[in-house]
Order: C-alpha cells, then sequence, then structure tokens
C-alpha cells in the first residue's frame, strides 16, 4: 500500500470512528431522478466547490459508487428512487434497473415514489420492490410513440430544397429535409425498433407485477388511469404523500430516518481505498462528432446544435491514454448518433493504433450509430444494453438548392469558375447531372470505406456486413445476434471485459479513470508493429537473396 493510500485509509477509519461514536445512520437514501442522467460528468473543481459551493453532478458512475456504500453499510436498509422524469434513453434505463436489481440481490430494499407516471418512468419503476403513487396523480402508461416531421413542403414554401445523395433508402437521416412523406423503408424500420421496444417495456412489467403479457397490452390501450384506478389494477403498491413515508417503511418502534443523497453520503461510512496497481481509463464521445475541438452549440437543431464530441479532443484524451503507464487498457464510451465522416475516421484511426498497444472496450450509450459505430469498429470488444440504438452503417450528403429563395428576395448571382465541378458543394444553384455523378462517387467511396472499417474491425465478409448495413439501424440486442456488438450490458459489463482483455483480476467496483483533451496537442507515436520476437527471428534467418550495402559510409 502506499504512502497516500495509507494516509486516506487512516483519515477515513478515524472518520467513520467519529460518525459511530456520534451514532449518525440513515435507513433509507433519497434519489432524485428528475431528468437526463449522464454516465460521466466533469468534476468541479476546488474554487468551484468552495467558493460556488458546486457539487458534482448526479450520474451513473457516481450513483454505482454510492449504491456499493449504500450496500456496505450495515445500518442502511435500502433506497427511495423518486422518478420525476426518465433518465434519459432507453440504454440508460436498462443500465439503472441493472443497478437497482443488483442492489436489491444484495439484500437491500428499492423503493420507487413514481411523480410523473409515464411509460418510460413505470418501465424503470418496475425494476423496484414497491411502487408508491400520489394519491392523485394521473397514471400516464398511454404507450410509445415516435414523430417524423418532414420539412420538403415547408422549405418550398421559402424557395429552398435539399438534395440528398444516400447509400440506401435506409440511410434516411436527410429524408427529413428532402422528403414529404415516410419511406417504406424508414417505416419498415422504425416499426421494427418500435416493435422491440414496446415489447421489452411490456415483458418487464408483466415480470415485475405478475400479469401476463395480454394483460399488460389491455392495460396500456386502457391507460390513463386515476392513482386509485392503478393501486385496484395492481399496477402500484400504494398511494401516499412524501410525509408518510415515515410511517410506511417503518419497522419495528423506531421510525426510519430518510435521508437526501448528497447529506446521505457526508453520514455513511467511508470506504477504504485499495492499493491497485494497473488501472482502466475512460474516454468518453458526448454528442454529434465533428472537427475542431468539443463544444456545446445551445442550438435544438440536429447535427448543428448540442453537444458536439470533437475529433481533436477525443484524439489528445486516446494519446494521452496511450502514454500513461498506469493504463493498462481503454473504455470508450460513446453516445452518439455520428456526425462528420472525416472527422470519425480520424478517431477511428486513433482508436485502431491505440488498440495495439492496449485493449480498448467500446461501451455504447442510448446509441451509438454510424459514425459513432465507425469509432468502434476497430475495439477489441463492444459492450450495449439492450434497448441501445447502433449500426446505421452508411452515409449521406445533403447538398441544400437556394436557387429560388434568391429569385424571390431579388438577388443576382454572376459566377466565374473554371472547371467542370467547381460548384460542387454550391448551394445557389441546382447541381447539373455531372456533379450529381461526382456526388454519389463521393458517397459510394466513402460508404466503401466504411464497410471495409467495418469489416476489418469485425471479421466479416463483405458478404455477411452488406445485409445489415445500408444505413439499417438495430438495437443492442439486435446488433448482438449480427455481431455487431459482443456483449450485452453497461459501464460496469465494459469494466470487466477491459480488465479480462488487459490481464487484470476482473473487478466490477475497480476505479475507472477518466481521461481528457483539450489541454493541448499530442503529436502520434509510430503505429506500433505487431510482429512478435519470434516471427522477426524468423524472418530474419529465412535464405534470401540480398540487395544492399554490406556497409555504412560514416
Amino acid at each position: 500500500m502506499g504512502p497516500i493510500v495509507w494516509i486516506i485509509n487512516s483519515w477515513r477509519t478515524l472518520l467513520n470512528l467519529w460518525r459511530r461514536l456520534l451514532r449518525r445512520r440513515v435507513d433509507y437514501v433519497r434519489i432524485r431522478i428528475d431528468g437526463p442522467l449522464p454516465e460521466f460528468v466533469a468534476l468541479p473543481n476546488f474554487w468551484q466547490r468552495r467558493l460556488l459551493g458546486m457539487r458534482e453532478q448526479l450520474n451513473l458512475y457516481l450513483l454505482r459508487r454510492t449504491l456499493q456504500r449504500i450496500i456496505e453499510d450495515p445500518h442502511a436498509r435500502g433506497i427511495i428512487i423518486e422518478i420525476s422524469g426518465p433518465p434519459g434513453g432507453w440504454a440508460t434505463m436498462q443500465s439503472l434497473r441493472d443497478e437497482m436489481m443488483r442492489f436489491r440481490a444484495a439484500g437491500k430494499r428499492v423503493v420507487a415514489h413514481l411523480v410523473s407516471p409515464g411509460l418510460a418512468g413505470y418501465y424503470l419503476a418496475c425494476a423496484a420492490d414497491e411502487i408508491i403513487l400520489p394519491p392523485q396523480v394521473l397514471f400516464n402508461i398511454v404507450g410509445l410513440r415516435v414523430e417524423a416531421r418532414f420539412l420538403r413542403d415547408a422549405l418550398a414554401r421559402i424557395g429552398v430544397r435539399a438534395e440528398v445523395t444516400a447509400v440506401s433508402p435506409y440511410k434516411s437521416g436527410g429524408d427529413t429535409l428532402s422528403q414529404a412523406e415516410m419511406s417504406p423503408e424508414a417505416r419498415e424500420q422504425l416499426e421494427r425498433l418500435l416493435d422491440g421496444r414496446y415489447a421489452m417495456v411490456v415483458d418487464a412489467i408483466a415480470a415485475a407485477r405478475g400479469k401476463t403479457a395480454d394483460e399488460v397490452r389491455d392495460l396500456i390501450d386502457g391507460a390513463p388511469y386515476s392513482a386509485k384506478q392503478a393501486y385496484e389494477h395492481g399496477l402500484v403498491d400504494a398511494l401516499l404523500y412524501e410525509d408518510q413515508f415515515q410511517q410506511h417503511l417503518q419497522h419495528g418502534e423506531r421510525l426510519p430516518i430518510i435521508m437526501e443523497f448528497d447529506k446521505a453520503r457526508k453520514t455513511m461510512r467511508m470506504p477504504l481505498l485499495r492499493s491497485v496497481g494497473k488501472l482502466v481509463g475512460v474516454v468518453t464521445v458526448e454528442g454529434t462528432i465533428v472537427a475542431g475541438a468539443s463544444r456545446n452549440v445551445p442550438l435544438p437543431i440536429p447535427l448543428i446544435g448540442g453537444q458536439m464530441a470533437g475529433a481533436d479532443t477525443i484524439i489528445e484524451a486516446l494519446r494521452r491514454a496511450e502514454r500513461n503507464p498506469r493504463i493498462a487498457a481503454v473504455v470508450l464510451y460513446v453516445n452518439s448518433p455520428g456526425g462528420d465522416a472525416f472527422a470519425s475516421d480520424l478517431i477511428w484511426r486513433e482508436v485502431l493504433r491505440l488498440q495495439q498497444r492496449k485493449p480498448v472496450v467500446v461501451a455504447m450509450g442510448d446509441v451509438a450509430a454510424s459514425g459513432g459505430y465507425y469509432i468502434a469498429a476497430p475495439a477489441a470488444a463492444i459492450v450495449a444494453q439492450p434497448g441501445a440504438l447502433t449500426g446505421s452503417i452508411g452515409v449521406f450528403l445533403v447538398r441544400p438548392v437556394i436557387a429560388e429563395l434568391l429569385e424571390r428576395v431579388g438577388v443576382n448571382t454572376v459566377v466565374l469558375q473554371r472547371g467542370a465541378n467547381s460548384s460542387f458543394l454550391a448551394g445557389d444553384q441546382p447541381p447539373t447531372e455531372h456533379e450529381r455523378a461526382a456526388l454519389r462517387e463521393l458517397v459510394a467511396t466513402s460508404y466503401a470505406a466504411f464497410k471495409q472499417r467495418v469489416c476489418e474491425g469485425r471479421q466479416l465478409s463483405d458478404e455477411q456486413l452488406e445485409p445489415i448495413a445500408g444505413g439499417r439501424v438495430w438495437s443492442g440486442s439486435e446488433a448482438h445476434e449480427h455481431r455487431l456488438v459482443d456483449l450485452l450490458g453497461g459501464i460496469p459489463e465494459a469494466l470487466v471485459k477491459a480488465q479480462e482483455l488487459a490481464g487484470i483480476a476482473p473487478d466490477r467496483g475497480a476505479p475507472i479513470i477518466p481521461i481528457r483533451g483539450g489541454r493541448g496537442p499530442i503529436m502520434p507515436q509510430p503505429f506500433p508493429n505487431s510482429a512478435t520476437f519470434d516471427a522477426l527471428l524468423a524472418d530474419a534467418l529465412r535464405p534470401r537473396v540480398w540487395a544492399a550495402l554490406p556497409y555504412d559510409i560514416e
């Protein structure tokens, strides 16, 4: 045990003794889920904590560690998880459900307080031992729906249209701009994904509430319900206000102590650190993949606004992981719908290069599709929750045409050019047939490169890949069946797989070291030579005819 670990553990031992002397305890920890629950977040620095009172935002990684502390605390009986809104996409909900089920398996109790009971929140609550509703809430489990809005006719009203070149009708990302209706291929794909997700929810509710799948479907079709009706149908266990929780959860003569998440962490026993040698690092890819640095653009426009995963930032982080001697393997957490194909290729190259030196395991978030799958392809293993969205192996190109808009507002454009395709991506005039052919060639070339990356990384032939590529989107469970994913699960499963590949003893509770870029450019090391010593020796001893100088002139 190193001196720093010994000092920290000595301090924590004294702190735990002091807490025991003060008889500090907690029976139930209240955890509020009222919005997106990210897998990882950046920690506030010392000054932000001291001067501004900032605390670490609730995230799945923090939640896992806290649940483990509650499991190890002999006085704590369980948690009350208050659900005011879904914590994110379906993969995030499945990861949270996994942690709730593991917590219950350890002998602790999970009580779900369902404040905003939609179907997604109810699906999450069904992983609990008990579900409580406020007495007057609307139980709104009315099913699932997908909305797709098409802007072709709206854009035409202002003199704008979009020309989309895609590898197949399944690669429908540009359809919202270029079409007025959903294509049969896009409809078939969405229907399949919706059917799979609905079946998953129905099965989870049926298993939790002791009903058949047909009974659950009938109950969903009959929704919404009052809280009383939900209770009478056996969908929840109690109708209570918050001030009634203590009495409801009382066990024996003493009323239970219910404490908020942040305060409870200061009351429970501190875990002792373990001296560890090699560690697993994590690099995150969150948002649309773009060139340059990662950034957040406050515009609610797909592919233009929101969280941007910059290739430069991610590449720096991967190179830092490569140089860190304590990092034996890397988990690449991908929660991205893709984006810039060229930026994706730059990240792909770094993942491929790092994989030659240290194992890389991809853990998929709610979505890791298109460019998000592109960068995952060279990893040693890919892990995804059954409800994740992935695949979409394909590319498309959007070329806006604003010639009519310019004409309407009285703008006269004069163009002088040299070269047949000098207006290749200009949007002021429709493309010529020659330019359209060049656009199709560009898309075909990019798609061929994408498929090659996947074939090499996943060890598939082009004949095996093409039927599941072409822009087709798959759930995590379907991707597992198609060999696009190796293992179903979340970050803990990816961590254990990375440890296994790096020769580290498996430990799902081991710390994961976050590695971030953005501190300055780092030059890449030479691409590793994968030849072994035995192979090099055999090659040196092989008889050959040399055509080389027998000496060097200094």
